[in-house]
């Protein structure tokens, strides 16, 4: 299967064995455990799947660099250093963050869908807005932001 990838304005346009060209949106197939393999080409609603890629290897190489940039903005996971504040106030839980991409507020709904457990002692956190931060160790958390972390979960 050849695919070939163009940016049309904001649009990711994909021509599948050399169809006619359609507004696509690329998924990662394990974003989390294998946030480098293989990937699906979906229709832009995500309802459809019209091509599987088991690599970007598989791409030429200016599709290849469209699809890292794509892949990039959509999946790109922020990493906590350090919790400064957290509440709770009627259900809703509110985190501010130091992330390596600065200081972060993000409001957090229900804990059990939104939190990732990589191990027991490593998250991944899902706003309320979609986007993700990494804590890759509690542990290696100084004593408040862990205290600030327990509040929330």
């Amino acid at each position: 299967m050849k695919v070939r990838l163009h940016k049309e304005t904001d649009s990711m346009m994909a021509s599948i064995d050399g169809g006619e060209e359609i507004a696509v949106r690329l998924v990662y197939a394990r974003p989390i455990s294998a946030p480098s393999g293989q990937i699906s080409i979906m229709d832009v609603k995500g309802k459809e799947e019209l091509a599987w890629l088991d690599s970007l290897q598989d791409l030429d190489s200016e599709s290849r660099s469209l699809a890292e940039s794509e892949l990039w903005k959509t999946y790109r996971i922020s990493k906590v250093s350090r919790i400064t504040e957290s509440y709770v106030n009627h259900g809703h839980r509110y985190l501010r963050v130091e992330t390596d991409r600065g200081n972060r507020y993000f409001n957090l709904r229900e804990p059990g869908k939104n939190i990732s457990r990589l191990s027991d002692d490593h998250l991944i956190i899902r706003d309320s807005m979609g986007n993700r931060y990494e804590i890759e160790s509690i542990a290696g958390l100084d004593a408040d932001s862990r205290l600030n972390l327990e509040r929330v979960l």
